[in-house]
């Protein structure tokens, strides 16, 4: 075991993560070249079909500002993410737990079927 790590243990603020379902994102070819071309939180695997397993994960900024670090993926995808947390959490993130405003939000985008 690595003791430093154990002996410093966890920081002292928790972050946010939310799953938002997008199978949209994953029929999208330019989502597709964006998260096998950049360096991405992902379980996809390049080159292949995306699947269930293929997850994304982002960070966005807590004030919902626009900034994060895949501000830079199609811009009409990234403006749905942000849409879809200031619809739940407020225009400025006002709604976001104060324990969580200081740390980025982790957005986990899922590619599970939907049933409409």
């Amino acid at each position: 075991m690595i003791e430093k790590v154990l002996n410093r243990g966890l920081e002292k603020h928790y972050g946010l993560h939310v799953q938002l379902n997008a199978p949209e994102f994953f029929q999208r070819k330019d989502f597709l070249h964006y998260i096998e071309n950049q360096v991405v939180f992902s379980w996809h695997q390049p080159g292949e079909n995306p699947n269930e397993w293929s997850d994304v994960a982002v960070l966005v900024e807590p004030n919902l500002a626009g900034e994060g670090s895949s501000s830079d993926m199609p811009e009409d995808i990234w403006e749905t993410i942000l849409a879809t947390l200031r619809s739940r959490f407020g225009p400025e993130g006002d709604g976001i737990p104060p324990r969580a405003r200081n740390r980025h939000i982790v957005v986990r985008l899922t590619n599970l079927e939907t049933q409409e």
